[in-house]
């Protein structure tokens, strides 16, 4: 896959921002200017020998030139992220209740929740929300233009 200018990153549990797609002389192929959320991890503000390639809006040298690579997440839309949170959620098969992992104790705690299916259903109903939440959802474009407003939400 191949980013585009505006389109965020992972590269592990660090996240950027691709600033410049391009060549970088003299290094052959493509190479992908990024901006780190955490400035400490960049090494320039998007220039190199001289030629500036790409700004970064936090000051410093929050700017790394970076290779596509198979270790590096290239994340979702918003739309598919917000279907797979809230509508397409594991449920239980019919006549089986439901269970949910407490926390962060991975996985030692379980309860059973016999009415989640319901509150997963009302949730599904995306027109009807009036807040949602995709904090540590892999989000990294908005998608194509007018996808949202096209979607049809009420299924």
């Amino acid at each position: 896959m191949s980013p585009k200018v505006g389109s965020r990153l992972a590269l592990g549990t660090h996240r950027c921002t691709v600033r410049y797609i391009g060549l970088v002389p003299p290094f052959q192929g493509e190479w992908l200017g990024v901006e780190w959320d955490d400035p400490s991890r960049g090494k320039h503000d998007g220039t190199k020998d001289g030629i500036k390639y790409f700004s970064c809006l936090a000051p410093g040298t929050p700017g790394s030139f970076i290779r596509n690579s198979p270790a590096l997440s290239h994340g979702t839309t918003f739309l598919d992220a917000l279907t797979k949170k809230y509508i397409d959620a594991n449920q239980a098969p019919d006549g089986q209740v439901d269970t949910v992992v407490l926390g962060s104790s991975g996985g030692a705690i379980v309860v059973e929740a016999p009415r989640l299916t319901g509150v997963r259903q009302r949730l599904a109903k995306l027109e009807a929300l009036r807040v949602v939440s995709l904090d540590d959802e892999p989000v990294s474009s908005p998608g194509e233009p007018d996808e949202i407003r096209s979607k049809d939400l009420s299924k």
